[in-house]
């Protein structure tokens, strides 16, 4: 690269080695830390993403009390069980605040989100339904700030949602859903659903975990 200006002139007819690393997925490190914390022993991340979002994830978790333990650039991440009591920041990171209030159902007692100014004005109304459907105790609102009253365990079972505004309601759900006592048969009955890859990043996500699916478009 020049030092002058800033740009690196490419040796037009030469032949040339180079190594480039690419940082890790934020969508993929979310849910990787999602999953990681409700597993039932360690696991290895290798190399996620340094971001704010991933960072208020990890913090997230960590008020629910899981440990992270940092090896260089890779992250251990112990799980232990569900505790409430907390508030949770999500920002303005709609992974934490879509993927986490599922999980807080799992937790012993209250656990509040708000999350940056921006935040309170992202639809939520999805979630907080589901997770009243779901038999959970939430709050009266439809939006950030809202607290959910875990009680340890969920019953799961059969859910119909309208996800057409964010797919992250459907992935929110579905990463929580294998420790749900019945699982869950979700359904969207909306309009298109969006960001139809990221669900299938979810999915590929359990999969790769030994989470058993069954899929119908």
């Amino acid at each position: 690269m020049n030092s002058d200006s800033g740009y690196w002139p490419a040796p037009a007819g030469q032949r040339f080695d180079a190594t480039v690393y690419l940082p890790g997925s934020k969508s993929l490190t979310n849910r990787e830390l999602v999953l990681a914390a409700l597993a039932s022993s360690p696991t290895h991340l290798i190399s996620p993403l340094r971001s704010r979002d991933s960072d208020l994830m990890i913090q997230a978790l960590e008020a629910l009390g899981t440990r992270f333990d940092w090896q260089g650039d890779d992250l251990i991440v112990h799980p232990h069980p569900l505790t409430g009591g907390i508030s949770i920041d999500c920002g303005l990171a709609g992974t934490v605040m879509r993927f986490v209030p599922p999980m807080a159902m799992l937790a012993s007692g209250e656990v509040k989100f708000d999350g940056d100014e921006g935040a309170r004005r992202r639809p939520m109304q999805t979630t907080i339904d589901s997770l009243s459907a779901l038999g959970a105790r939430v709050s009266d609102s439809t939006s950030l700030p809202f607290s959910v009253f875990g009680t340890s365990e969920v019953q799961g079972g059969e859910l119909e949602i309208d996800a057409s505004a964010s797919s992250q309601f459907v992935s929110g759900l579905l990463l929580s859903a294998a420790r749900f006592k019945d699982g869950l048969t979700l359904t969207h009955i909306g309009k298109d659903l969006p960001s139809q890859p990221h669900i299938e990043m979810t999915l590929k996500c359990l999969q790769d975990r030994g989470v058993k699916r069954n899929c119908t478009k």
